[in-house]
């Protein structure tokens, strides 16, 4: 029987470029893996996993009843697998109406959660989205946001919440063991911090095949190759292409101070727990 090992984090907090990472590292090439033809398995939120594991169109369904079966659903596919399953999940974590976590333990190997600085991932997502800086900040303050679809069909729909909302149901849940991980970390320890990563994934990282990893998967070389093919994952309305800018502490140069100064004051109590106000 096979498990899962959750890839969490709120949108644009770097969870497609860990799942680059983790691709390159895994498929052992020369060469860098195609941004399109990414390893893994699909989005948690993925109409065609419910649909095949569960037999049953969510789109025939209410969407609270949808809710109550997602549980069994990656229990279902979890033991269709001879292996681990690599799954991302933007939803947060939470309960059923039936009081059961979405998410559950018993197929579960571990939550890899990525946290980003939430100043940065306002600018970010602004340009993915195509949208004002201020929606953006509207959308990481507000406790009932969720996700808009451009494919519905595609997607269930798939509750996030605030910034500070999606960060503690992941981290405080203790059903799941977590490893959290800063993006910034990543980005400036990135050897390090991905061969921590693997080991929390069950692997014993190769020095080699980890540096090799990192390096296919820089900023510069996915840049390349979305110049010559575009990312599939990118939306059309997105103002600017995927692989931007990839740096921490971007929002000093992009948001408006005030801008900045309502999502401190929002999130003040969860940034400062994972060193995001020292030096602001």
């Amino acid at each position: 029987m096979g498990d899962i090992l959750w890839l969490a984090s709120y949108p644009k907090s770097g969870n497609t470029w860990l799942r680059i990472l983790l691709t390159n590292y895994l498929g052992d090439s020369p060469l860098p893996a195609d941004i399109n033809a990414l390893g893994g398995d699909p989005i948690c939120s993925s109409r065609d996993l419910f649909d095949q594991a569960a037999g049953v169109r969510s789109a025939s369904l209410p969407a609270t009843v949808v809710e109550r079966l997602r549980p069994e659903v990656y229990r279902l596919a979890a033991r269709a697998g001879a292996q681990t399953m690599r799954i991302k999940a933007h939803d947060s974590f939470r309960l059923t109406d039936t009081g059961e976590p979405i998410f559950p333990a018993d197929v579960s190997w571990g939550v890899v959660y990525l946290v980003r600085d939430p100043r940065d991932v306002a600018v970010s997502y602004a340009h993915h989205a195509g949208i004002p800086p201020e929606r953006s900040v509207r959308r990481i303050n507000d406790p009932a946001a969720g996700l808009a679809r451009k494919h519905p069909a595609l997607q269930l729909p798939q509750r996030v919440g605030s910034w500070s909302g999606h960060v503690r149901s992941w981290v405080d849940q203790l059903d799941i063991p977590v490893l959290v991980v800063r993006y910034e970390d990543l980005l400036s320890q990135t050897v390090e911090v991905f061969a921590q990563v693997l080991r929390f994934a069950g692997h014993d990282p190769d020095d080699f095949r980890v540096r090799r990893a990192v390096d296919h998967s820089s900023l510069v070389r996915l840049q390349e190759q979305e110049a010559i093919s575009p990312f599939r994952e990118r939306p059309m309305r997105s103002t600017d292409r995927f692989f931007r800018r990839g740096v921490a502490g971007g929002w000093r140069e992009e948001l408006d101070p005030g801008l900045a100064r309502l999502v401190e004051r929002e999130h003040r109590v969860t940034m400062s727990r994972f060193g995001y106000l020292e030096t602001a």
